[in-house]
C-alpha cells in the first residue's frame, strides 16, 4: 500500500482529472469553486502519504508576501483617497497560492515522465469530449448547458460566460466541453494537456486528438500556451522534439482554418490592436483603464487602493470581456511594496522546473492574459512548481539522454550497439 500512495504520479493525475470534472462546482451559495477546498485537502492528503514535503524558501516567501499584503490594508484604510478594501478577495488570492509551499519528494526525470504521459491520456478524454461537444451541433443538435440544468444553481460557480456563439448571430457554440467554465479554461487545460502529450512522446495521432479538441474552442489561452511552447523549443535548439508533430499540427490546422471555427480563430491573430477586441481586453485596455486612477493618488502607487479595488474598477466599467491580467491586480490593489512580493511569488512557481520551455511558455500565459482562477492555477501546480525546484544533481546530461532515447527507440538502440562493437 505505501508504495501506491507515495508514488506521485496518480495523486497528480487525478488531481489534473478532478480539476477538470469538478470545476463548475461550488461551495452552495458561495461561488467559491469547490476545486479550491479539494485542493487543500489534497495538500494534507500528500503530506500525511509522504508524497510531497514544504519547500521552506517558498514557505517564508508566501507568509511575507502574505502578511505586507494584508498589513497594508490598514494603510490603505487610514491614507488612501476612497480605498476599496475587500478582505475576502485578499484571503482567496493568497489561499489558491498557498500549494506553491509543496514540492514533490520524487522529481526526478523519469517520474516527471510518467506525470506528462498521465496528463496526456486524461487530455485525450478531455479532447474527445470538446470534439463530441461540436460534432453534435454539427449534426443538428443544439448546444444545451446540462451542467446548469441538472446541477442546482447554488452549487454552481457564477460570474463566468459558460459558452457562447463563435460569432454573432451564429448557432454553432464555442466548445466547453458542457464541464469547464468556459470555453478559455478549457482551451488552457487543453494547451497544458498539447504540451505534456509532446514531452511523454505520445502518439501524435493522440497529440491531434487533443488539439483539434482546443481547436473547437476557438479560444486563445490554449493556443497561446502551445505556440509559446513550440516557439521556445525551437529557439533552444531542441526543435527535435517536435519532429513527429509539425506536420501532421500543421495540417490540421491548415484545414480547420478553413472552417467557421477556425475563421473565428485566425481572426484573433490580428485583433490585439482592435479596441473591445477579445485580445485587447485582456492585454492592453486593462493597463489603460486602471493607470490613471493608479497615479490619481500619489500613495496608491506605493501602497495599493485595496484588496480588490482593480475588479471592482473594471467591473463598474460594464464591459463585457475586459478582465485584470493577474501583474496588473497585484500593483494597483497592494502597490509596489506588496505588489512586487506578490509577483515574486507567482514567480517562484516556474523556477527551476524539469522543463524550462513548459514553464516559462506557461509563465507568458499566466503573467500576460490570465487571471488568476483556482483551475489554471490548480493546473500550473500539476504541471510546473511541484516538481521544482529541481535538484541540479539530477538535471539529466547528454549521456544520460541518449541512454534514456537508446531504451525508447531500439532500432536506435540496436544500430548504435553494433557501431559500438564494431
Amino acid at each position: 500500500m505505501r508504495k501506491i500512495t507515495s508514488d506521485p504520479v496518480p495523486w497528480i493525475v487525478g488531481l489534473f482529472a478532478v480539476n477538470f470534472l469538478v470545476q463548475r462546482l461550488s461551495i452552495p451559495n458561495l461561488s467559491i469553486p469547490i476545486i479550491t477546498p479539494l485542493m487543500f485537502v489534497w495538500m494534507v492528503l500528500v503530506l500525511w502519504a509522504r508524497v510531497a514535503e514544504v519547500n521552506a524558501r517558498r514557505l517564508l516567501l508566501w507568509l511575507l508576501a502574505t502578511s505586507v499584503s494584508g498589513s497594508l490594508v490598514i494603510l490603505q484604510v487610514l491614507f488612501v483617497s476612497q480605498p476599496f478594501v475587500s478582505v475576502n478577495s485578499w484571503a482567496f488570492w493568497v489561499a489558491i497560492w498557498l500549494p506553491l509551499v509543496l514540492q514533490l519528494r520524487r522529481r526526478d526525470a523519469g517520474t516527471y515522465r510518467r506525470a506528462l504521459r498521465g496528463i496526456g491520456h486524461v487530455g485525450l478524454g478531455m479532447g474527445a469530449l470538446s470534439l463530441l461537444f461540436t460534432l453534435t451541433q454539427l449534426v443538428g443538435i443544439g448546444y444545451r448547458d446540462w451542467v446548469g440544468q441538472i446541477v442546482p444553481a447554488p452549487f454552481l460557480v457564477n460570474g463566468y460566460v459558460i459558452s457562447y456563439p463563435i460569432v454573432y448571430g451564429s448557432e454553432l457554440y464555442k466548445s466547453n466541453a458542457w464541464i469547464t467554465l468556459e470555453p478559455s479554461f478549457l482551451s488552457f487545460m487543453l494547451g497544458v494537456c498539447v504540451v505534456a502529450a509532446i514531452l511523454a512522446r505520445l502518439h501524435w495521432v493522440k497529440v491531434m486528438v487533443i488539439f483539434a479538441g482546443l481547436l473547437c474552442t476557438t479560444a486563445g489561452s490554449g493556443l497561446a500556451i502551445v505556440i509559446a511552447f513550440a516557439v521556445l523549443t525551437v529557439v533552444s535548439g531542441q526543435a527535435r522534439r517536435l519532429r513527429s508533430y509539425a506536420v501532421p499540427g500543421i495540417v490540421l490546422g491548415a484545414l480547420f482554418a478553413t472552417t467557421l471555427l477556425g475563421e473565428a480563430i485566425t481572426g484573433r491573430l490580428t485583433e490585439v490592436g482592435n479596441s473591445r477586441s477579445s485580445t485587447s481586453l485582456r492585454t492592453i485596455e486593462p493597463y489603460l483603464y486602471l493607470w490613471p486612477q493608479w497615479t490619481a493618488d500619489p500613495l496608491v502607487p506605493f501602497i495599493g487602493r485595496g484588496p480588490g479595488s482593480s475588479a471592482w474598477v473594471i467591473d463598474n466599467l460594464g464591459i463585457l470581456g475586459l478582465l485584470v491580467p493577474s501583474p496588473a491586480k497585484m500593483l494597483f490593489d497592494y502597490g509596489l511594496v506588496g505588489g512586487i512580493l506578490l509577483v515574486a511569488l507567482m514567480a517562484s512557481a516556474f523556477i527551476r522546473t524539469p522543463e524550462p520551455v513548459f514553464a516559462l511558455a506557461l509563465a507568458i500565459s499566466m503573467f500576460t492574459v490570465q487571471a488568476a482562477a483556482p483551475p489554471l492555477v490548480v493546473c500550473v501546480l500539476i504541471a510546473v512548481s511541484l516538481w521544482s525546484p529541481t535538484p541540479w544533481w539530477r538535471l539529466p546530461d547528454r549521456a544520460a539522454v541518449d541512454r534514456e532515447r537508446r531504451a525508447l527507440d531500439p532500432v536506435v538502440g540496436s544500430a548504435r550497439t553494433v557501431r559500438v562493437h564494431a
